[in-house]
């Protein structure tokens, strides 16, 4: 097997030839909420669990949600695995929907869960996308900052329905107020562009599974979810399992591991 571009295995042996679990999701290093690698360490069944990569900051600009799609079915088709899973996490569950389907195509259509799926629009972008990315500056701004910010961008979403053009305004507002916080950190100018690069190859990978319908009609689709997750994206689950677990803290928590593990075996 050749190197991996597009997938990264978080647990498990790439070599064995057993069946793959593929994990679908946005990770950033820092962001507050538990990730695959979390739950994959507790799960204990042996499975190698491949989680998706997004394209280097700045290569994502213009991709549609196709693009995404075949970047990530090129190289499975290319390393010839077989899937028995599909995890997608939040936004990310319409991609984990949409790829089991097109894995359908070549082999059986792997089972699907769906960890918190959540619709994209102005509110869930606002509060999982850009609230967080503010809250990591609190240390620098304070809370009179993190306020002011956190207002600019309430007032975004209340003006503006278009998500393309509301997340670019998160962007420029993400800009100004990080570049504050970063000067006073004393970071370089291109550390802070790094920074607002990563923020902005989420929110053009976010808008792109924005414009994706919501795929149907897959064999076997269960629905995972925390306590405290508002905007459920509608899907049409065979079975749905719940948590009294906050939703930074899904993928990581020992039930969800178990419950899980349960499913794959």
């Amino acid at each position: 097997m050749s190197e991996l571009g597009s997938w990264r295995v978080t647990e498990g042996d790439r070599h064995t030839g057993q069946p793959v679990v593929l994990a679908v999701d946005f990770t950033a290093t820092g962001r507050p909420e538990a990730a695959f690698a979390a739950l994959a360490r507790g799960l204990g069944t042996g499975h190698a669990v491949w989680e998706s990569l997004a394209p280097p900051p700045g290569e994502e600009s213009g991709m549609s949600a196709e693009d995404y799609l075949l970047r990530w079915t090129s190289e499975l088709r290319a390393q010839d695995v077989s899937v028995s899973h599909v995890f997608g996490y939040c936004a990310s569950s319409v991609f984990a929907l949409a790829l089991a389907e097109r894995v359908g195509g070549w082999q059986h259509t792997p089972s699907v869960v769906l960890f918190d799926p959540t619709a994209i629009n102005g509110e869930t972008v606002l509060r999982y996308g850009f609230r967080p990315v503010i809250d990591a500056l609190t240390g620098v701004l304070g809370p009179d900052g993190v306020a002011d910010a956190y207002r600019q961008g309430e007032q975004a979403v209340a003006a503006e329905a278009e998500l393309a053009v509301l997340t670019e305004e998160f962007i420029r507002i993400y800009r100004r107020f990080g570049a504050a916080a970063f000067e006073r950190l004393g970071l370089k100018a291109d550390r802070v562009e790094e920074l607002v690069g990563w923020f902005r190859s989420y929110l053009h990978y976010v808008v792109a599974a924005g414009r994706m319908p919501v795929t149907t009609g897959l064999p076997e689709v269960t629905v995972v979810r925390s306590c405290d997750l508002p905007g459920n994206l509608d899907v049409r689950a065979d079975r749905e399992l719940r948590f009294d677990i906050d939703h930074a803290e899904l993928l990581g928590h020992p039930d969800v591991a178990k419950a899980v593990a349960d499913l794959l075996r």
